[in-house]
């Protein structure tokens, strides 16, 4: 008799360079830019919240309701791919659009279905609720809404305030509201009408109402917390030029020359520990590399050591783990993990530095007595710029894509949206 694989083992598994320091990467970037998560556009906060909010509305309309999590993965779906729609020209088509490969495959009236929709295999597996689910909380976010699990999570009036102004807005030739048409799609009552210029505008990514970026911004830069305070400081120091300024010789400038020199100096140390990490790829680049050929042969780490590519990487991870040092004791930081980590590289020698980054990335490359064999995952890393392999979703389009700026980046594009008005 032959039994279907469980669904564990058919779940595909995501390759991350992350050498074990996840935990420290999240630390830094909470650390630079506190409660933002991954949050880069006021849309990304809408969208989700007013999910929550038709949850609520639907139990009194029939049976099997789609969580809400189903349902934002819907609208968000929906408002990518009408702008996507809108914008066929690549050249001009908003960076904010996820799902572009599965909206290249025509479809039909059922492409544009709820039901439809709401599947990863017709959007993204990786989404912008997902990227914003941490801002929305209480609980070491933006304080919109309270919970731990997003289909858990309950509105706080803030919240309710802004997903019934993004619901309310007029939709279609009737003028009925945005929040009774979803409704009705989502039953499959109300399919997309072929007159589609209002529900791209309620709905899109770019098309925040003055009122969804006042109350954002609000919840941005307006509270008396600690955390706001510390963004407040920053936007000012960020700006809102078209293009973000250099992290180094503006950013933290600015913020020294404000006063802020503790917070300049976390910011230092965060982005030395991202120097650390990109070296350590640098490292894991030139291991896989095909000139080195562990990817067809075990080698011994002796003769890995010997070689001057390798040894050049080597010395840069190594200079890069005491400047991370210096400057984390400078900025008063002691994260265990990352120090740990830095501290045995900086007292390694070749041979064992290469054993220490290696073990830290069993998918990618093994050791096997004193050699280096390929992993399970093994593949060709293309060093500094991996982004970590993240699957194709958010991380490839947000601002942060490689998460060297500590989520500035993010802050920079999000003040940018909030403080526009739009056209109306």
């Amino acid at each position: 008799m032959w039994y279907a694989p469980s669904p564990c083992e058919l779940s595909s598994r995501r390759l991350t360079l992350d050498f074990g320091l996840r935990s420290a990467d999240l630390f830094f970037r909470e650390l630079v830019v506190p409660e933002l998560g991954r949050v880069w556009f006021a849309r990304q906060i809408s969208w989700p919240l007013a999910a929550l909010a038709l949850h609520e509305e639907l139990p009194s309309q029939g049976a099997n309701v789609p969580k809400p999590t189903a349902i934002c993965h819907g609208i968000e779906a929906l408002a990518c791919k009408l702008e996507y729609e809108a914008n066929s020209n690549g050249e001009t088509r908003s960076r904010r659009i996820l799902g572009t490969r599965a909206f290249g495959y025509e479809n039909g009236q059922d492409g544009w279905s709820f039901n439809w929709l709401r599947q990863a295999s017709n959007y993204v597996r990786n989404t912008h609720r997902q990227a914003a689910t941490r801002a929305l909380r209480v609980e070491g976010g933006l304080g919109f809404a309270r919970g731990s699990r997003f289909d858990l999570l309950q509105l706080e009036p803030v919240g309710r305030a802004l997903a019934d102004v993004f619901l309310t807005q007029k939709v279609g030739q009737g003028g009925m509201t945005l929040k009774k048409w979803i409704i009705g799609w989502i039953q499959g009552e109300k399919p997309l009408p072929a007159s589609r210029a209002s529900f791209r505008k309620a709905l899109s990514p770019e098309h925040a109402t003055d009122e969804e970026r006042a109350l954002v911004r609000s919840r941005l830069l307006g509270t008396s917390t600690p955390a706001s305070e510390k963004r407040q400081r920053l936007a000012h120091a960020v700006g809102r030029a078209a293009d973000m300024p250099d992290i180094e010789t503006a950013v933290v400038v600015r913020l020294r020359e404000g006063g802020h020199r503790e917070q300049a100096s976390q910011i230092v140390a965060a982005r030395a520990f991202g120097a650390v990490l990109d070296r350590a790829r640098d490292v894991i680049a030139v291991l896989t590399s095909d000139q080195i050929g562990i990817g067809r042969r075990p080698e011994k780490l002796a003769h890995l050591a010997a070689d001057t590519n390798i040894e050049r990487t080597l010395d840069n991870l190594r200079q890069a783990s005491a400047s991370f040092v210096d400057k984390a004791e400078v900025a008063g930081v002691n994260e265990p993990d990352s120090r740990n980590f830095a501290d045995a590289v900086t007292a390694a020698d070749d041979v064992e530095v290469i054993r220490i980054v290696v073990h830290r990335v069993g998918e990618v490359l093994g050791l096997a007595d004193d050699s280096v064999a390929r992993g399970a995952q093994f593949r060709v890393v293309n060093g500094s710029d991996e982004s970590g392999g993240i699957e194709d979703g958010v991380a490839k389009i947000e601002p942060d894509r490689t998460g060297r700026t500590f989520r500035i980046a993010n802050l920079h594009a999000l003040l940018r949206d909030v403080d526009r008005r739009r056209r109306r």
